[in-house]
């Protein structure tokens, strides 16, 4: 297959091959011709850059290798790949399609970055293009802090007016390189966030654009509403997902179950966990603790912000 072809993203997915893009420059576009996508109704486009697909290998000498488990799980659940949510195997109703969160048109292209780099890529050149395709946000995933360092000036040039950069391990990306992103992002007049992990993204005054994806594509940290009869939990509604889409699971699995005290140690945990959460069990110096574990605090504290929104609402009908 050529992947300079514009082949729609899920079909590529469902073949397991988001792109292999890093040494050719080439881009997987869902462009429908060459119609923008920002001329179809104002749609907000998004690009990725992350590792090529994993082969476990060991790496060579003086090199790293970079993971692309995370990303995959990212860009199935952008474009609502049917593969990415299987926990319920034959009781799947769907759940997620009720919700229109089929990004695909929005998606413009994933660049895929070799994942063997080494250690110093003083000529990025070699791993990066001259050039984007025109989006308004990029979301680097797991990338090499020597390309990263190049990324705002990259994106601005492509018209990106947001750069988000999860961390999902405590190795992705260091104080040092954070610091001079951040920079740099400054100098180039667009948004920079450092998510750790990436569904601790949320709004904020500082970042307009980002506040923007966030509303558009309903992701960051976890917003969900409980409704319950007899303090059985009848129905919920996913306002903001976790970007992995961790959160449908859990708010799906969460029907039927009874409002406790201990709804988070009996229920919350258990889906969370089963998904599961993909995040690093490595101790992060900053943190103090592991991001696996701050992800699962995450959705404890959006789950007990939804039971006291219940509890409210509950109070102001009686």
């Amino acid at each position: 297959m050529d992947s300079r072809s514009p082949v729609g993203v899920r079909d590529k997915l469902r073949g397991n091959d988001i792109s292999i893009l890093a040494k050719s420059f080439a881009f997987c576009q869902y462009c429908r011709g060459k119609i923008h996508a920002r001329e179809r109704g104002g749609r907000m486009k998004l690009f990725i850059i992350c590792p090529d697909k994993m082969v476990p290998k060991k790496a060579e000498p003086f090199c790293k290798i970079y993971d692309d488990g995370y990303a995959l799980r990212f860009i199935k659940h952008i474009v609502d790949d049917p593969g990415l949510c299987i926990g319920c195997g034959e009781d799947c109703d769907h759940c997620r399609y009720s919700y229109r969160i089929d990004f695909s048109r929005s998606l413009v292209g994933v660049l895929r970055l070799p994942i063997e780099l080494p250690l110093f890529a003083d000529d990025t050149d070699l791993y990066l293009p001259p050039e984007l395709p025109e989006h308004d946000v990029t979301i680097a995933i797991n990338v090499h802090e020597d390309l990263l360092i190049d990324l705002p000036e990259l994106v601005k040039a492509a018209g990106s007016k947001a750069l988000v950069v999860p961390s999902e391990a405590p190795d992705w990306v260091s104080r040092g390189c954070r610091r001079r992103v951040i920079e740099l992002c400054k100098e180039a007049g667009i948004d920079v966030a450092f998510p750790k992990p990436f569904c601790s993204l949320e709004e904020k005054p500082s970042h307009p654009a980002i506040n923007e994806f966030i509303r558009k594509f309903k992701i960051g940290k976890p917003r969900l509403q409980i409704f319950a009869h007899n303090d059985e939990i009848v129905n919920t509604q996913v306002d903001c997902s976790a970007p992995c889409g961790c959160t449908y699971y859990v708010a799906k699995n969460l029907i039927g179950k009874p409002i406790t005290p201990s709804i988070n140690e009996d229920f919350t945990a258990k889906y969370w966990h089963s998904y599961p959460c993909v995040a690093s069990m490595q101790m992060d110096a900053e943190l103090s603790d592991t991001i696996l574990h701050r992800g699962g605090y995450i959705h404890y504290s959006a789950v007990d912000a939804a039971v006291a929104e219940l509890k409210k609402r509950e109070s102001e009908e009686d």
